[in-house]
Parts: C-alpha cells; sequence; structure tokens
C-alpha cells in the first residue's frame, strides 16, 4: 500500500467517530419528533419543518467540521510526522479533503432521506393548499396578493411531487457552498500558524488580511469585462429543471437562472485555494 493511501486510511480511522456521530444525532432527533408526532406531544408539521430546516442547513456546515478537524488534530497533534513523509502539503490536504468528502456524502444521503420522511410523516402538502384559492378581487392589485399562484387544487399534487427534486437541489447547492467555505477556513486558520511564532497573538490579522484581499481580488475579477468574456456563459432558467406541468404552473413566477459560468469560475477559485493551502502546509513544516 503507498504511503499516500495509508495517510488516508489513518485519517478515515480518525474521522470515523465523527461521522457516525453527525449521522446518529440526525437519526436520534428525526425519530424524536415522529414519536412525539405519534404521542400527542408536538404538532407533525411544525416540528417537521423546524427539523427538516436543520438537517437541512447542516449540510453547509459538515464538511467544513470534518476538513477542519482533521486538520487541526494532524497540527496540533502528529505535526512533527510530517517531516518524516515524503508526502507533500498537497497530498496530505487531500487526503484530509477526501476523507472528509466521503463523510460528508454519506451524511447526505442520510440527511436527504429523513428530510423526505419527515415531510410525508408530517402530511406537509397541506402546506401547498392556499394554492387552489382564487385571490380576492380587492386585494388583486397588492403587489404580494398579485405574486401570488392561483392553482386548482390537482397542481398541488403536482408541486408536492417536486418536494425531492427541490430538496435535492437546495442541498447539493449547500453542500458545495460548504467545501468552498472550508477551504477559506483551513487556508485562514494554517495561515494564522504559519505565522504565530513571528506575529504572537496578533496572528488572527494575518488570517484577517487572508480573507480581506482574497475577497476583494476575486470581487475585482468579476467585475472586469475580461470575466464577463470568460465566465459570461452557461445561463440557465431555474425553470428548466423541472418538468413541463410545473413550468406551466410556474411560469412568469418562479424566474432566475443558475449561472454556470459563474460557478466555474469558484470552481477555479477553489482549486487555487486548495493550491495555496497545500503551500502553506509545505511552508510552515519548514519553519
Amino acid at each position: 500500500m503507498s504511503v499516500w493511501l495509508t495517510m488516508l486510511k489513518k485519517d478515515i480511522w480518525m474521522l470515523k467517530n465523527q461521522w457516525l456521530g453527525f449521522m446518529a444525532l440526525a437519526v436520534v432527533v428525526t425519530i424524536a419528533v415522529l414519536a412525539a408526532h405519534l404521542l400527542g406531544i408536538m404538532d407533525a408539521a411544525r416540528s417537521a419543518v423546524i427539523v427538516g430546516i436543520v438537517l437541512t442547513g447542516s449540510l453547509f456546515i459538515v464538511f467544513p467540521a470534518q476538513l477542519y478537524r482533521g486538520i487541526n488534530q494532524e497540527v496540533k497533534g502528529s505535526a512533527a510526522l510530517w517531516l518524516q513523509t515524503p508526502q507533500s502539503g498537497w497530498a496530505m490536504f487531500g487526503s484530509k479533503f477526501i476523507c472528509s468528502l466521503i463523510g460528508s456524502l454519506m451524511y447526505f444521503v442520510v440527511a436527504y432521506v429523513l428530510v423526505l420522511l419527515l415531510f410525508h410523516a408530517g402530511n406537509l402538502t397541506h402546506a401547498l393548499l392556499p394554492l387552489q384559492y382564487e385571490i380576492p378581487a380587492h386585494v388583486k392589485g397588492n403587489g404580494i396578493a398579485s405574486a401570488a399562484i392561483h392553482a386548482a387544487p390537482a397542481y398541488v399534487s403536482v408541486l408536492a411531487a417536486q418536494v425531492a427534486r427541490v430538496e435535492f437541489f437546495i442541498m447539493t447547492g449547500l453542500f458545495f457552498g460548504g467545501i468552498y467555505f472550508a477551504l477559506w477556513i483551513v487556508l485562514v486558520y494554517l495561515s494564522v500558524r504559519a505565522v504565530r511564532n513571528q506575529f504572537k497573538k496578533f496572528g488572527w490579522l494575518v488570517g484577517f488580511g487572508v480573507v480581506l484581499v482574497g475577497t476583494w481580488v476575486l470581487g475585482v475579477l468579476q467585475s472586469t469585462s475580461l470575466y464577463a468574456r470568460i465566465f459570461g456563459w452557461g445561463k440557465v432558467p431555474v425553470l428548466d429543471l423541472f418538468p413541463s406541468e410545473v413550468r406551466t404552473l410556474l411560469a412568469g413566477h418562479l424566474v432566475g437562472t443558475i449561472d454556470l459560468g459563474n460557478l466555474a469560475f469558484y470552481a477555479l477559485a477553489g482549486a487555487l485555494l486548495f493550491y495555496l493551502t497545500g503551500l502553506i502546509i509545505d511552508r510552515y513544516l519548514e519553519v
């Protein structure tokens, strides 16, 4: 077995309890909510919405939590061993990254199934029922009311059937957003660690500077005409992600596009953050 695979195996062993902890907590909370509903202690719809939002939002923090813990354990517990391995900083960081990715994907599947279970168990379809009522004539001119959608009862089932699709899109967006966020967290953390001997307790200023300069540079790049020429492509209407019957129902009400070019830009930015993190690890080991 190669040195890198040995390192990956070690990282998986270090984080496996955290994987199990995240998934066990999600399952226990979901079971508790369903049990409370069966016992008449809690309203099913309300509790399902609250727990569903928590499970969905957790996709943004699961990957950063795992990656940060893996790096933190390595830096504080076995940094000296890095000097005895032929692996580069990028290889070591890549091992932590893949290990965290495996655990996060497992949690994604568990959380996704639990959220759909809560939706059906809580009978949240009734939340869509107001769509079938006609808008009163005296409020049709109101800005908020005019944005409401009038739909026949049959359309309620059409919208309810898209819950799994919508939930998948939301969780996927949060998942990848969490990966990008995690790269920034680790970059800042290692930047501060790398200069702690020189800056002592003011090392946090370096971390602040990394975020400030990095986000400023990205913002400047996105405002240039060169960015528009290179990444101004792939605008996909959100409605195109749904079946024809949903597009007909929501035409004119669900607007917006998914900018694939912009996503490609952030993917490249993430790759750059990965490179800089590996570079800092190598520099940190030389200190």
